[in-house]
């Protein structure tokens, strides 16, 4: 039987998400794809992507966006971000209901990019959702995967100042953060495994969350471009991304 968390503790979830979720990891991701894929529109299938930022940051560079959420809470949230864009961005953002392991039923296959941020936490096996984003693009097509990087799990806690549940981490090699409902672990390398096992071949891999994971509150600079750029550089290169919050892996398919 699968088990999904998010499902499990969607409404605090999703408010939780809604109001704390910052810019940095936006803007991080972003460049990376605009890396990747080809400067010209794009067909983009965001799975899990109901909060719709991601989604709107593809419209505004001219990509057109499905999004596939079983969170009709979110969906009603971005479908609010989206009211504020302009008509040609709104024109260019989907919104669907549905699982993420059914998307090519619900709007179909054949996406120049398939992206999967910040949900296989919340999947007991990944490998089903991950198989699926495969099977979603083109051959040749991107796969894009965010999620929380298990090597560096007591970072935050540690940063933080909170010593006890560092230690309880370090010792159990588990995360052990009272401050945040619990999640799956799932390695870059397993993933990198299951990706690779799917006829997708791994192009590289960016650290997310460095040097500002660990604050609470809002960040507040002169020019917000010097906090991305810092960001930007430490997560491209070793030893930085090794202890980053989050890995951002992107692979093609073959």
């Amino acid at each position: 039987m699968k088990k999904n968390l998010w499902t499990k503790n969607a409404s605090a979830l999703a408010e939780a998400y809604a109001r704390s979720a910052g810019t940095v990891r936006f803007e991080l991701v972003t460049r990376a794809l605009a890396m990747h894929i080809a400067p010209k529109p794009q067909r983009v299938i965001d799975v899990g992507g109901g909060f719709g930022q991601q989604a709107i940051m593809l419209a505004r560079f001219g990509h057109s966006v499905v999004v596939v959420d079983l969170d009709p809470t979110m969906l009603a949230i971005a479908k609010d971000k989206l009211s504020y864009e302009s008509e040609v961005v709104r024109s260019r953002v989907k919104l669907f209901e549905g699982d993420g392991e059914d998307a090519a039923n619900i709007v179909g296959t054949d996406f120049d990019l398939a992206c999967c941020h910040s949900v296989l936490m919340y999947e007991d096996n990944p490998a089903p959702l991950l198989l699926n984003l495969v099977n979603l693009v083109r051959k040749g097509g991107l796969i894009s995967v965010l999620s929380i990087n298990t090597k560096a799990r007591a970072m935050r806690c540690g940063l933080q100042k909170r010593w006890r549940e560092t230690i309880a981490t370090l010792e159990t090699g588990t995360q052990m953060d009272s401050q945040y409902l619990p999640s799956w672990e799932h390695s870059r390398e397993n993933i990198t495994k299951i990706l690779e096992a799917s006829g997708t071949k791994i192009k590289n891999w960016y650290g997310v969350g460095v040097f500002t994971d660990h604050i609470t509150e809002q960040i507040t600079v002169k020019d917000p471009e010097e906090v991305y750029l810092a960001e930007w550089l430490a997560g491209k290169q070793d030893p930085y991304r090794q202890v980053a919050r989050c890995f951002h892996l992107l692979g093609e398919r073959t």
